[in-house]
């Protein structure tokens, strides 16, 4: 019975994210772009549905409009099949085109989709209420009276399996936000690169051992992350054509980001500040506050879906109760500039990750241990300069392997130097998200002190502008070859990925 409640699940799942695909397909969309946001539309629905469902204490509603929704979407897939039918040749078409790339990023996904359980729910919970998510099913007024609650958004998702026993990856919620940053990618690197370089640039994303981690084992950190790539995508949207669904399909997914760490806000406010900036730069005032304005009723319909997706009841509840507003506590640098100097270059240290079996084959070839390396470094420079300044914690480097999970030599060695080649070389919209980025980063290091959880900082940085990449390797840059030797790297960068975390 657990198997056909978690086929049945997934198959629903699939229904719900195929209609928001073809949804955005018929707005304008183009292909990559309705399936990273038909993705997301899939998550935020069934998130708000089922912080319904939380708050009630009852799954009932949640099955109900379940029910309904997918009454309309099999009705208005009859209907338009034909439409349908013409979608997936262009898929078949565009995969035809570069064969190599496509089918290793979706043989990659349909791994990580078996191993994670998908439609299986291999990793059933032994009780509802005695799971990870347990305390999702229990009286929630109570629980917020004796314990903090976290952002609703995820945890909200993974109730959607939760509530009949089983784990989130029995949906695949994981692999569905690692596909969203895929597409993501893809279409923003297209607009520097074509095809086969911005299917190169989408195999490195995806093959960042961190990312694989985490679409295996699913969590509130990919799908936050996936909805910050949504939301860049948006903004490349909003400011090459300035239509109002993208303005609101933007204020949703940069809702829906927010989750249990600090930083998550801090995003928020910089994506918000890097919007108004380009909207007023590209369109003027005038034009914004018409874009605003011109369709009143749905502006206040998102406007309350914000509200949910933004937390606010739960930041109610919390600080009723004198719980932290996040539901953790957060731990602040009290050590000014100088720890925020300090924690720039711990990030820096972290952000190189040459993997545990490049470690492990220089210690069999040479006996070098790059672990050793790199903390003598780490001594001479961080520590001889700042002592402890900035940290509450010791620094362990990160080697991804079967142990801590990082984003492989792919961030110090691409996505970082093409992050300042775009603040320096690049145009002015991609100087001023480089910008913003580099910004976030540097509030990361001024307001968090060092701990070993600070790697969630880096997650939104590096996958985000991983795009970042087909601007700075044109293809006078980089020529056909090259491009194959880095696709076959980032190949075996995925393998040892899925390999380390089946």
């Amino acid at each position: 019975m657990t198997q056909v409640i978690a086929l049945g699940l997934a198959a629903e799942t699939m229904l719900f994210a195929l209609a928001g695909f073809f949804l955005l397909w018929r707005l304008g969309y183009t292909i990559a772009e309705a399936g990273a946001g038909g993705i997301l539309l899939l998550f935020m629905a069934l998130s708000l549905i089922h912080q319904v469902d939380i708050f009630i204490g009852s799954p009932w509603p949640g099955l109900v409009l379940e029910l309904i929704i997918l009454v309309g979407v099999l009705t208005a897939g009859v209907r338009r099949r034909h439409l349908l039918a013409g979608c997936f040749r262009t898929v078949g078409r565009l995969i035809g085109q570069e064969q190599f790339a496509c089918l290793i990023i979706a043989g990659g996904w349909a791994v990580m989709a078996i191993l994670a359980g998908i439609g299986y729910g291999v990793a059933e919970f032994q009780s509802v209420k005695g799971g990870e998510f347990g305390w999702l099913h229990g009286n929630m007024a109570l629980w917020s009276s004796l314990h903090p609650i976290p952002p609703l958004n995820a945890p909200a998702l993974f109730y959607h399996t939760s509530r009949f026993g089983l784990a989130p990856g029995a949906c695949g919620f994981g692999v569905l936000a690692h596909m969203a940053v895929g597409f993501s990618t893809y279409a923003l690197a297209r607009r520097y690169a074509w095809p086969p370089m911005a299917l190169t640039i989408t195999l490195m994303v995806v093959s960042m051992p961190r990312m694989v981690r985490l679409a295996m084992h699913p969590c509130a950190e990919l799908i936050s992350v996936a909805a910050i790539v949504v939301c860049v995508l948006l903004l490349y949207r909003l400011v090459e054509q300035h239509l109002v669904w993208d303005l609101y399909f933007f204020l949703l997914c940069l809702s829906f980001s927010i989750d249990a760490h600090p930083m998550s806000l801090a995003l928020v406010l910089v994506l918000l500040l890097l919007l108004t900036v380009v909207m007023m730069r590209r369109h003027g005032w005038l034009l914004c506050r018409e874009l605003i304005i011109a369709r009143p009723i749905p502006m206040v319909m998102v406007v309350l879906l914000t509200m949910g997706l933004v937390q606010v009841p739960v930041f109610a509840l919390n600080l009723v109760h004198g719980h932290p507003l996040l539901g953790r506590a957060v731990v602040f640098d009290t050590d000014g500039i100088i720890g925020a100097t300090a924690n720039l270059i711990r990030y820096l240290f972290i952000s190189i990750d040459p993997t545990e079996a490049v470690r492990n084959a220089l210690v069999w070839l040479v006996g070098l241990d790059l672990k050793q390396v790199m903390t003598g470094l780490y001594n001479m420079t961080v520590v001889s300069l700042f002592g402890r300044s900035g940290a509450s914690a010791e620094f362990v480097p990160v080697f991804s392997g079967s142990g801590p999970a990082g984003f492989g030599p792919v961030a110090a060695l691409l996505v970082l130097p093409a992050m300042v080649h775009a603040a320096l070389r690049g145009p002015r919209r991609l100087k001023a998200l480089s910008v913003a980025w580099l910004g976030y980063l540097y509030l990361a290091a001024l307001i968090l002190a060092w701990t070993a959880d600070n790697l969630i900082v880096l997650s939104p940085l590096y996958v985000a502008n991983g795009f970042m990449v087909a601007f700075f390797l044109p293809p006078w840059r980089l020529r056909r070859r090259g491009m194959r030797l880095l696709q076959v790297l980032f190949v075996l960068l995925l393998v040892l990925a899925v390999i380390g975390n089946r």
